[in-house]
């Protein structure tokens, strides 16, 4: 009789661990990750610049897609979670009078909802002077199929400013040049 309620314990025990309080116990997580690696150097425009991501890897079952021409996500309805950064900068190995000629021109990255065109989440403030990460963090419920991009603007002064940075002497050790510079990144999550 001992022995049967020590084995319906641990049985019991074991059944309720597998569905716990973990909301996604039993279901795939739904996801997309997006890196801006650059292959080449591209001057800021004014105003927004749409981040266009180049290296993509898609776990999503149709839920996310991604469009490499354009920068935009397209999502179906449900709750997604965004989470990444941009920066902007002047470069890498400036001359002295290049780095006399750079200055402060804060701006941030976004989550843009280009079907309703509205900024939807805000990150934090950056600065290209100092090469600083604008970050973002934000849950959107997406109620009918949306179209969206993570932008970045650092206002209407951005003579200088680079979003992407590409230098080929930058070499890997087999002698190939480095693309191993993320300038953006952001993971999409359907909770």
């Amino acid at each position: 009789m001992r022995t049967r309620l020590l084995t319906f314990v641990i049985a019991l025990g074991l059944a309720l661990t597998g569905c716990g309080h973990d909301k996604t116990a039993g279901q795939q997580r739904i996801w997309g990750a997006f890196t801006e690696r650059s292959f080449q150097t591209v001057a800021m425009k004014p105003g927004i610049n749409v981040r266009v991501f180049n290296d993509v890897s898609l776990d999503a079952q149709d839920y996310i897609k991604y469009d490499k021409a354009t920068g935009y996500l397209t999502l179906e309805p449900g709750t997604y979670r965004f989470n990444g950064w941009s920066l902007t900068s002047f470069g890498i190995n400036l001359t002295p009078e290049q780095r006399a000629a750079t200055f402060s021109a804060p701006g941030y990255a976004f989550v843009f909802n280009a079907d309703e065109k509205k900024m939807e989440i805000l990150g934090s403030i950056s600065d290209p002077f100092y090469s600083l990460t604008s970050v973002l963090d934000g849950v959107i419920k997406v109620a009918k199929t949306t179209r969206y991009y993570l932008g970045h603007q650092n206002g209407d002064k951005v003579t200088g400013v680079i979003i992407e940075f590409f230098d080929p002497k930058i070499t890997m050790p087999d002698g190939q040049p480095s693309t191993n510079h993320a300038f953006a990144q952001l993971v999409v999550e359907r909770l």
